[in-house]
């Protein structure tokens, strides 16, 4: 269970990295803000994700399964 909740995180991880890597392009490119509330959302979302997958990963070395 644990494996398969890591595989879907680090799946949503690359791509919320994805979207936020093409958002602050088009941000600095356009002359945007990176503190858009939109821009910081998704920092969040990504925040959350690595606190999740890093605690996944710390119950697996604990041997969890």
């Amino acid at each position: 269970m644990l494996r398969d909740r890591k595989a879907l995180l680090e799946h949503e991880l690359k791509k919320a990295h994805h979207e936020a890597a093409n958002m602050y392009l088009s941000l600095a490119i356009g002359g945007g803000d990176v503190h858009s509330k939109e821009y910081q959302d998704l920092k969040e979302k990504i925040s959350s994700l690595n606190f999740d997958l890093q605690t996944i990963n710390t119950l697996l070395t604990q041997g969890h399964q």
